[in-house]
């Protein structure tokens, strides 16, 4: 199949589907174009002996039940190891979701299906006759109404627009698959917090660090200078030893972020007005470099040292950074109204978002909430299954 010949197909297809879904539908254009891509698939060698064998693929269905089970644990198997790096910890790791890993088969699979459908005389015909034809020999009695309409839904994508833009994953290639498993949300949250459990291993083996069997530790830190403490245990050695590795770098900083990244619907950590006020004051610190808890409350705002707003200080960096200039106006007034909510109100009498996580054998373990991430309390979340269909 030569390259030119099937992005030319794929062109004139895309041309007669915008014609078609027209609100002025111009008959005479259509037909034109529908003999162009005839006549062009007459005159191509696209149609190749091979292709010319194939009426439909019947790999629809995947000959191994466990694919995507196996390929999700091999794209998330990760042995960390230290790069010698101040900073060991980090909050977010590269991850390869469920749903990756399932479009990765369907581009796989129609990205074959869609040269198969470009060698026929009518592809769109072709297609219709596989799926909505019960009395064409193309008609695919093997699957069922859901899979059939998913097969029509995607292979229609893939003709008119040369790539599949949004799947329809009711989709035979996965008729083995329970979709209706565990959130995929707590799949990332469980990966993450594997690939930490290892990091903290490896940032504590550093300093050649024991910590007795059972000991639960807890780590406390607090926003905004992310300073790290340790309570659980009378060893003052272990404790100090565990702030300093824990402090180091921004390694307190990526633990406390991991903790957010970790939190459900019914953590008691997350009251909803100190969220919001590490959300603001951690915003305007970064765009600004200026902490609000340092700045003195006036009119409804904060103002620097020099009598400046500063909203408009946080305006004027958004405008000259490329990245946010255009999203100005819309975090002026998501994080402003915070900011005068602190000023109104006080500072301090809003609650600063102290976060806190225990540390138990090698593990740690979520404070305040009904699920816990590790692997040693992990039973409420089953490895991927498959269904009995």
């Amino acid at each position: 199949m030569r390259i030119k010949d099937s992005v030319k197909l794929q062109h004139l297809a895309q041309q007669i589907n915008k014609q078609s879904h027209s609100s002025i539908r111009k008959k005479d254009t259509v037909s034109k174009q529908e003999n162009q891509f005839h006549a062009y698939k007459k005159s191509s060698s696209i149609q190749s002996s091979s292709l010319k064998q194939i009426n439909y693929s019947r790999e629809s269905v995947m000959s191994e039940k466990n694919e995507v089970a196996k390929r999700y644990q091999l794209a998330n198997e990760k042995t960390v190891v230290d790069t010698g790096e101040e900073t060991l910890i980090h909050s977010r790791n590269p991850y390869v979701s469920e749903s990756d890993i399932k479009i990765k088969i369907l581009n796989e699979k129609y990205s074959r299906i869609n040269r198969i459908n470009l060698s026929k005389e009518n592809p769109i015909g072709y297609i219709r006759d596989k799926y909505k034809n019960v009395n064409s020999p193309y008609f695919r009695h093997d699957l069922t109404n859901e899979e059939r309409q998913a097969a029509y839904d995607n292979e229609t994508e893939w003709l008119y627009k040369g790539k599949a833009q949004c799947y329809n994953m009711r989709d035979a290639a996965f008729r083995h698959v329970d979709m209706s498993g565990p959130n995929e949300d707590d799949r990332a949250k469980a990966f993450q917090r594997d690939v930490v459990n290892q990091q903290i291993g490896l940032l504590f083996d550093r300093q050649h660090l024991t910590i007795p069997k059972n000991t639960k530790l807890t780590f406390t830190i607090t926003p905004f200078d992310y300073a790290a403490t340790v309570t659980g245990t009378n060893d003052q050695k272990v404790i100090d030893t565990i702030e300093a590795l824990l402090n180091s770098g921004s390694n307190s900083k990526e633990l406390f972020q991991h903790i957010i990244g970790s939190r459900t619907d019914d953590s008691t950590q997350f009251e909803k007005k100190a969220y919001d006020k590490y959300q603001a004051v951690r915003e305007i610190y970064e765009k600004t470099g200026y902490h609000l808890g340092d700045l003195q409350a006036q009119n409804g705002t904060f103002v620097t040292e020099d009598g400046r707003d500063i909203l408009d200080v946080y305006r004027e960096a958004l405008e000259k950074d490329p990245l946010t200039k255009d999203f100005t106006l819309v975090a002026l007034s998501h994080y402003g109204s915070e900011v005068k909510h602190l000023a109104s109100v006080g500072y301090d009498t809003v609650p600063d978002l102290v976060l806190s996580i225990h540390y138990q054998n090698g593990f740690l373990e979520d404070a305040g909430q009904s699920k816990n991430y590790s692997a040693n309390n992990r039973a409420w979340l089953p490895s991927l299954q498959l269904s009995d269909r």
